[in-house]
């Protein structure tokens, strides 16, 4: 009897490890889904800006407006319900990265890429 101790140990510490992780990645969860919308948004409007050139906050809207993320294996998914409060979100992030830039024509901010 007493040689099968190890076994049901390894076990026992196998389905701990198998629940601790599945633990840690549904908590983690909704920032991994969140941090993988903006870097598709964020690549979605570089995209845009690379083939039309300078554009609005209100001409990118259009690019993003029904944009997804998925984790593999999973059903959860987050959508962009309302495109201009996102570019509100990942703008500041990308002219603070220095990936574009802003300047202002007549009264309106314009985006373009960084060169």
């Amino acid at each position: 009897m007493l040689e099968y101790l190890p076994y049901v140990l390894l076990f026992a510490l196998a389905t701990m490890i198998i629940y601790a992780w599945g633990l840690w990645r549904s908590i983690r969860q909704q920032q991994d889904l969140s941090n993988m919308l903006s870097a598709k948004g964020i690549s979605k409007v570089k995209k845009a800006l690379k083939k039309n050139g300078a554009m609005t906050e209100k001409e990118l809207e259009p690019f993003i407006k029904n944009l997804t993320a998925k984790q593999p294996f999973s059903r959860e998914q987050i959508a962009v319900t309302d495109p201009k409060q996102f570019l509100d979100s990942i703008l500041p992030y990308m002219i603070k990265q220095k990936m574009i830039t802003e300047t202002h024509e007549n009264g309106k901010a314009v985006y373009q890429l960084r060169r």
